[in-house]
């Protein structure tokens, strides 16, 4: 018998993975994937990060009330195979500005499930639902409880959190020009870009390293996937060998290899920067087909908010300082680009091998005045992301 259930278990993990593939869902908006049978109904809702979550039955008509740790849905739920306990599912916003998702039965049930599962930095909400008696589903819901660690209370959650990540550091040097060391150049402008970001006091900064330290590339991408980073920034100086060239640039990541121009010399930047990487940490287990699924839309959502963050920063870089022409916002393989759930962009502030760019580079007001235009930029790509409204919806 406990063979048959792990099998049956394992069988509806594998469907909802199947479906919320299929569908295309993206788990920052709570990707929902439904198996109904004769004797139960369980739903998986997909989160980009773990937060509070609860859900609750009520009655007259009978309905499950889930609240969800986002509060905007970026597209609705898809609707629930016909036939089964789950008739229908209705998106938007509870009374606290949450994100909202009703589940209408078709008659009285039972809520047996709801549980939050850790999947990576990402998380996925599970309920399963059996017909009960419909004095059962008239009794009193349960006061709403949460299903995850609470919230750091010196980081209050409404405010997004960006990852700054100075490059380099510590026994890694960086390019060096003269007594002009690339770490300590990213280092001086991500304090700036911090003191920037908080004088607005719209946003919560941490930086990878607030030291000159050495840490890998791996580990500055899981420093901003554990900490919930809406966004991380990398921070970075350029060269050139031969001949001359001038202005900042913002990379994400590449998802493939082609010939178009200037990917070559990209991807050639990309590799000197991730030597710094040193061996990778030894991959994950595979997961259960539901957590595999998962990750992959997360990945996708990841790396097209990146793409979207990429064109904002460089469109605000460009108002106050000279941008690489032609290849202002470009594309290529940097390891501290590659988070599956956290948007990220690398930006060259400009040439160490141009005077004109190392001048700039040193100099506090450009510092001031660059920082100040990104975060523009940020607030910009901040506003657009949260841009499709949900409207309330009533209980």
């Amino acid at each position: 018998m406990i063979a048959r259930r792990a099998a049956a278990a394992a069988l509806v993990w594998a469907a909802l993975a199947g479906a919320a593939a299929a569908q295309g869902l993206r788990p920052a908006a709570g990707a929902a994937a439904y198996l109904q049978t004769q004797g139960a109904a369980r739903v998986v809702v997909g989160l980009a990060r773990a937060g509070p979550a609860a859900a609750r039955l009520a009655s007259d008509p009978p309905r499950v009330i889930v609240d969800l740790p986002f509060d905007r849905w970026t597209q609705a739920p898809p609707p629930p195979p016909t036939g089964g306990l789950i008739a229908a599912a209705r998106a938007g916003q509870g009374p606290d500005g949450r994100a909202r998702l009703i589940l209408d039965l078709a008659g009285p049930a039972r809520l047996e499930e709801a549980a939050l599962i850790r999947i990576g930095a990402g998380a996925a909400f599970r309920l399963l639902l059996r017909p009960g008696p419909a004095e059962a589903a008239a009794a009193p819901p349960p006061p709403p409880a949460p299903l995850a660690l609470r919230p750091d209370p010196r980081d209050p959650p409404e405010r997004p959190l960006l990852m700054i990540d100075p490059g380099h550091g510590g026994i890694d040097p960086g390019a060096v020009r003269g007594e002009v060391r690339e770490k300590d150049l990213a280092f001086a402008f991500a304090l700036a870009l911090r003191d920037a970001l908080r004088a607005t006091g719209r946003w919560r900064v941490r930086l990878t390293r607030d030291e000159d330290v050495f840490v890998a590339l791996d580990a500055r991408v899981a420093r901003a996937e554990a900490a919930g980073a809406a966004a991380l920034v990398s921070l970075h100086a350029n060269t050139v060998e031969r001949g001359d060239a001038v202005g900042a640039s913002v990379f994400t990541l590449s998802s493939y290899v082609g010939d178009a121009p200037g990917r070559a010399e990209a991807e050639a930047l990309a590799a000197e920067e991730n030597r710094a990487a040193v061996a990778r940490a030894p991959a994950a287990p595979p997961g259960d087909p539901a957590s595999r699924a998962l990750t992959r839309i997360a990945r996708a959502q990841a790396l097209g908010d990146g793409r979207r963050l990429g064109d904002a920063t460089a469109k605000a870089l460009g108002v106050v300082t000279p941008m690489l022409r032609g290849r202002a916002h470009d594309r290529a393989r940097f390891r501290v680009l590659t988070s599956s759930h956290t948007p990220s962009a690398l930006i060259e502030l400009g040439f160490m091998t141009n005077a004109d760019d190392l001048a700039r580079l040193r100099d506090p007001d450009w510092r001031a005045r660059t920082a100040a235009a990104l975060v523009a930029g940020l607030e910009l790509w901040r506003h657009r992301a949260a841009g499709l409204s949900s409207a309330p919806i009533r209980r």
